[in-house]
């Protein structure tokens, strides 16, 4: 069985991942990354593959991205 998030709170990965993107103080940044990674493994454990897979799709790419992001983050400390 898989627990349903509202939309509406599940939507909240969106904000946290765009607060990581454009956060700038490195020491910031990690705690940023951590919320973001945190809530998109909530969101994606949340969904129904077949029902969502555009967003299961989005939140692979932003796992991606956050996987960048800790990278340079970890290179400018």
């Amino acid at each position: 069985m898989v627990l349903r998030i509202p939309e509406s709170l599940g939507a909240a990965w969106r904000d946290l991942y765009t607060a990581a993107l454009i956060e700038i103080d490195v020491e910031k940044l990690q705690m940023r990354i951590e919320d973001a990674e945190r809530a998109i493994a909530i969101r994606y454990a949340s969904l129904d593959l077949e029902r969502d897979g555009d967003e299961a799709r989005r939140l692979t790419d932003a796992k991606r991205g956050l996987s960048v992001l800790r990278l340079e983050a970890e290179r400018r400390a």
